[in-house]
């Protein structure tokens, strides 16, 4: 279920919002322009690896050991190589990767892992949460609280993921931080209005439904119960999970902002979405 926008109005420009999607997007295009073989090196180096903080030294060294990085390798026109006996894809040791992981403490990225992506839909998909919920939680806190409320989603996500999964795979991405918005904009905003499309086969049906019902169809349909199911996935949801629930917290305690104007008096017979909830 994808949010195209809500009825939300704000009386002040989203000036960290907008500077946060343009540094989160500029991040990326310099991650993708880097030569192939220093991908994972950068990922690695800037990444956050849960089982660096929560192991010690001599454990993690041991741990990588077994859990190394690796760099897949390709024929001369770029095609991934199979080992003809196992079919599984043929990969070497990336000693570049090797190398980077110590370079920045493993405290230093539960920030710096915030503003890496995993690929061009994990950028956008992000980046579009936090422009139509972003502002509102900024134009209730200010511009110097809704960066330090971001931020801290953020960590929090990540310190929860390592708490459930302290694993050598590096974490990236701003879902914690974007989650943690969108844990604020439950408490702050339960009843606004949420414009959403549901791709239905090939048809992108529409919704327009309360807030309450979109969180809780997120945070629990898409986050809870599959981090529970135990299944496989390289999907974070404990940091998805962590990000929510401290930015609910955070937004009990810290002050507010006057309110904008109250959103405009709901009439679903004016609302063009195909289902209405």
């Amino acid at each position: 279920m994808f949010p195209i926008r809500d009825n939300n109005p704000i009386s002040t420009k989203p000036y960290l919002t907008i500077g946060l999607i343009a540094v989160n997007a500029t991040i990326f295009l310099f991650q993708i322009a880097r030569p192939a073989d220093q991908t994972s090196a950068f990922t690695w180096k800037f990444g956050f690896v849960p089982a660096e903080l929560v192991e010690s030294e001599p454990d993690f060294a041991e741990g990588l050991r077994e859990n190394p990085p690796v760099r897949h390798l390709t024929d001369s026109r770029g095609r991934p190589l199979v080992n003809r006996f196992t079919g599984q894809p043929a990969v070497e040791l990336d000693r570049r990767a090797v190398n980077a992981i110590s370079d920045v403490p493993a405290p230093i990225n539960l920030f710096t892992s915030m503003f890496l992506h995993g690929g061009w839909m994990h950028l956008i998909g992000n980046m579009l949460f936090l422009w139509i919920f972003g502002n509102n939680i900024e134009d209730r806190l200010g511009h110097v609280l809704f960066i330090i409320f971001y931020l801290a989603g953020g960590v929090c996500g990540n310190l929860l993921h390592a708490f459930f999964s302290p694993g050598y795979i590096p974490l990236v991405g701003a879902s914690g931080a974007v989650s943690a918005v969108m844990g604020g904009y439950l408490l702050l905003f339960p009843h606004a209005r949420i414009f959403a499309i549901v791709p239905i086969g090939w048809y992108p049906a529409t919704f327009s439904l309360p807030a309450w019902i979109y969180m809780g169809f997120y945070i629990v349909l898409q986050n809870f119960v599959p981090a529970f199911s135990g299944s496989e996935s390289n999907v974070a949801y404990w940091a998805h999970i962590g990000g929510f629930v401290s930015g609910m917290a955070m937004m009990v305690v810290l002050p507010k902002r006057k309110a904008a104007a109250p959103p405009p008096v709901y009439d679903p017979r004016h609302d063009d979405a195909d289902f209405v909830l």
